[in-house]
């Protein structure tokens, strides 16, 4: 078995791992615990199961299931199986999970029997996860191999810019080279806890498990009550003797919220890396952390196209902080270029967007060929290598860090999720009351950020009515909060909606506390 360090697959640095750490504790759940041994059995089992039901590699598995030991054996299994896994968040409206299911084509469905009833009306096979690892049958079986480092790994969805999501498809080469730059890079060895936060569907979960896995730590899991309460994921952290956590910005926002709730300097922190959207290093952060003296700050950049690509640490005393700290410089085996709109690179002190070529750099948008062709473009070195056009804008400094300042279209952040403001306008137009929409936000970035919308109404409109539809087709974070009825939207001379415009209108409408649409 190869050296963590030299795998180039996760199935690979995992399988490194549980042969190195067997006994010890991979997944902790409350008075639970799960081995690496156990770990790499159950996922073993798994993996057979889904074989012997006719998947093979390339194939997409989707896996629905709550936070446990069980969803990360799953997770692991089907890599293990040689299929291509969709992590599916359990909390999303069942319409939109089907829309995942039916565009990427997943045939089967990995979960616990709770969570699989939406997902097995349309012929799909289901794989419950306790059936599975409690069956005779899997115990034994076919060897099974490790995949390609070109074989497709994950299949997750963000926010589209056609009126509905993509998926981004990353092969298993990609995400080994951050999962062991991540091992070299962190402090956490082995028998270290990491707290399971991220999402299942959200990019930095996949950093946090498989990171976590390869360096023979321990994952501690969250439920999502727990998770939505600040005060009670603090007391979590304390009790579990947590030593790291992966989250958004918006996350670490709530948990300085309430740091003077709780004994914070009880806590095992000993890093916490922070994504998602762009650091704020408030007054109320830096008293958070200067009360965490054995505790540093490592701040992440990456779209889902790419992952996390480039890294910052914080220097270890909380006042020297910028407010708004770089995003740093590239992980290796990954390049970045800023280009202006003629695509040539700028020195220091020049402001372009973003572009990201090497190892990280996602295979395009699973079945959208043009838009894979218009975001993943030739990288100018010359070597036929492909580069990801972020669409964010970025300042190079002179020691070679980059500067985060916004984005280059009107895609923004909202709760630490991306979010395109096409799709949201979409799916409000779609309302059978409502002739067209423009959608915006107000607030600064994190938890004060909210999702407004602007309604041309064919007659009177119910707000609350409309957000509640929407909430069965949407995510929460893409419900706006507000609707309000307008005459007109503002556009600009070429006749396309004046996005800088909307954004003032929201903040006066957000200013004045109004909330309906008339």
């Amino acid at each position: 078995m190869t050296r963590i360090q030299d795998a180039t697959t996760i199935v690979g640095a995992i399988g490194t791992a549980a042969a190195e750490y067997a006994t010890l504790p991979a997944v902790v759940d409350g008075a639970d615990t799960l081995s690496y041994g156990e770990l790499w059995r159950d996922a073993g089992r798994i993996a057979r199961a889904l074989r012997s039901r006719g998947v093979r590699t390339g194939d997409i598995v989707a896996l629905a299931a709550e936070r446990s030991p069980g969803l990360l054996a799953g997770l692991l299994g089907i890599l293990r199986s040689g299929a291509v896994v969709l992590p599916l968040d359990v909390t999303y409206p069942a319409a939109r999970l089907r829309m995942m299911l039916d565009d990427s084509g997943a045939a089967v469905v990995v979960g616990q029997e709770n969570t699989l009833g939406p997902f097995t009306a349309d012929g799909r096979e289901a794989f419950v996860l306790g059936e599975v690892l409690s069956g005779e049958e899997t115990r034994s079986g076919e060897e099974l191999e490790e995949p390609d480092p070109a074989d497709g790994c994950y299949l997750l969805y963000t926010s589209g810019s056609t009126g509905g999501p993509k998926a981004v498809m990353m092969p298993h080469a990609g995400l080994a080279n951050l999962v062991r730059w991540q091992t070299e890079a962190s402090d956490c060895g082995p028998g270290s806890r990491t707290l399971q936060y991220g999402a299942i569907s959200f990019d930095v979960a996949l950093q946090e498990i498989f990171s976590t896995f390869a360096s023979g730590g321990t994952l501690v899991c969250i439920d999502h009550e727990t998770r939505r309460n600040p005060v009670r994921t603090w007391e979590l952290v304390i009790a579990a003797r947590v030593e790291r956590i992966f989250l958004p910005y918006v996350g670490l926002q709530s948990l300085v919220m309430v740091a003077d709730a709780v004994d914070v300097e009880a806590a095992s922190l000993r890093e916490i890396i922070p994504g998602g959207e762009q650091l704020q290093c408030t007054r109320a952060l830096r008293e958070l952390m200067a009360r965490l003296p054995g505790c540093r700050m490592f701040n992440h950049y990456g779209p889902v196209e790419t992952h996390a690509v480039t890294h910052h640490p914080l220097e270890a005393d909380p006042a020297r902080w910028l407010a708004l700290p770089p995003i740093g410089t590239a992980i290796p085996g990954n390049r970045v270029y800023v280009l202006d709109a003629d695509g040539h690179e700028l020195g220091v002190g020049g402001i372009g967007e973003l572009h990201v070529a090497g190892a990280q750099v996602a295979y395009g948008y699973w079945n959208r060929p043009g838009l894979t062709a218009e975001r993943f473009l030739p990288a100018p070195d010359g070597h036929g290598e492909r580069m990801y056009r972020t669409g964010d804008l970025v300042r190079k400094r002179a020691d070679g860090a980059l500067d985060f300042l916004g984005r280059a279209d009107d895609q923004v952040k909202v709760r630490g999720f991306r979010v395109e403001l096409a799709e949201v306008e979409a799916a409000v137009s779609d309302h059978p009351g409502v002739n067209a929409c423009g959608a915006t936000v107000a607030g600064d970035e994190g938890i004060d950020r909210i999702l407004v919308a602007f309604v041309l109404v064919k007659e009177s409109l119910d707000a609350d009515v409309v957000r509640e539809e929407l909430r069965e087709r949407l995510p929460d974070h893409m419900v706006p909060a507000t609707l309000t009825a307008v005459e007109s939207l503002p556009q600009l001379p070429s006749g396309k909606l004046d996005r800088r415009a909307l954004r003032l209108m929201a903040e006066t409408v957000t200013a004045a506390g109004q909330n309906a649409a008339y």
